[in-house]
């Protein structure tokens, strides 16, 4: 009789390890696997470097949707929400905190912006020659990418009007005004440094400190209670994510 308690203790507590070793594989499994990271157009190159090793650390896959961040901004005001949203500039991340969309932002890295012309083309020079008639210029869109919002106000302080200007298309994404300048279809273009450094086929005319604005580059969390944005988040700001945007010509603190 004392040998048949013995062995159904023994299968009570056969029972509880076999519930604890259940209960520590299920739980993990509920946890996110991916996360969705919607972010500006040019910051592809240093996020999809952050996201394969981030992938590799944690196993987490990281899904990007890159975009203007005006789109972006956008699909988030018509209920699109990513687990983290990183903007071109601060604009954005001001306007989802003030409709209660996200709670807090965080630097992550600086635009600079520069003027980008072909190679051989020496037409512009500097802010001023946006304004000679001769000279075609490509700009971003205002409601689609931050760096057109950045333009226009850099035109606003030096007392430029844009409206003058010969103006022959409006980019929705900084890569879309790279590329047209790289196929020599204008003469300039407002861009970001990072961009213009990545290109390595355009010829980079810097704006003089005094005359232009840097935008700085918020990292959003929109996922509350998700570990994997978490961890995600943090890898970005930590040393080695802002090591990675610095490479990839961004400005770091």
């Amino acid at each position: 009789m004392k040998t048949l308690n013995n062995f159904g203790k023994y299968k009570i507590l056969i029972l509880c390890i076999w519930i604890c070793l259940m209960s520590s594989n299920v739980f993990p499994q509920t946890e996110s696997k991916e996360i969705l990271v919607f972010a500006g157009a040019g910051m592809r190159l240093p996020l999809n470097e952050i996201g394969k090793k981030f992938e590799n650390q944690y196993r987490v896959k990281v899904l990007y949707d890159f975009e203007g961040s005006g789109r972006l901004g956008n699909k988030v005001l018509v209920g699109q929400t990513p687990d983290v949203f990183i903007p071109g500039s601060d604009k954005w991340a001001k306007i989802l905190k003030k409709n209660g969309y996200i709670k807090n932002y965080t630097p992550l890295a600086f635009h600079t912006p520069v003027i980008i012309t072909p190679g051989e083309n020496s037409n512009v020079t500097c802010l001023n020659d946006f304004s000679n008639p001769a000279n075609k210029i490509v700009l971003g869109d205002t409601k689609a990418c931050a760096i057109g919002g950045i333009s226009t106000k850099i035109f606003k302080k030096t007392g430029l009007d844009e409206s003058a200007m010969h103006v022959r298309a409006r980019g929705v994404t900084v890569k879309q005004l790279v590329l047209w300048i790289e196929g020599r279809n204008a003469d300039a273009a407002i861009v970001w440094k990072a961009d213009a450094v990545q290109s390595g086929k355009v010829r980079i005319v810097y704006i003089p400190e005094e005359d232009n604005i840097i935008n700085m580059i918020p990292v959003c969390p929109m996922a509350e209670n998700n570990p994997a944005a978490t961890a995600y988040v943090n890898y970005l700001l930590s040393s080695e994510g802002k090591e990675i945007f610095n490479k990839h010509g961004f400005k770091v603190q």
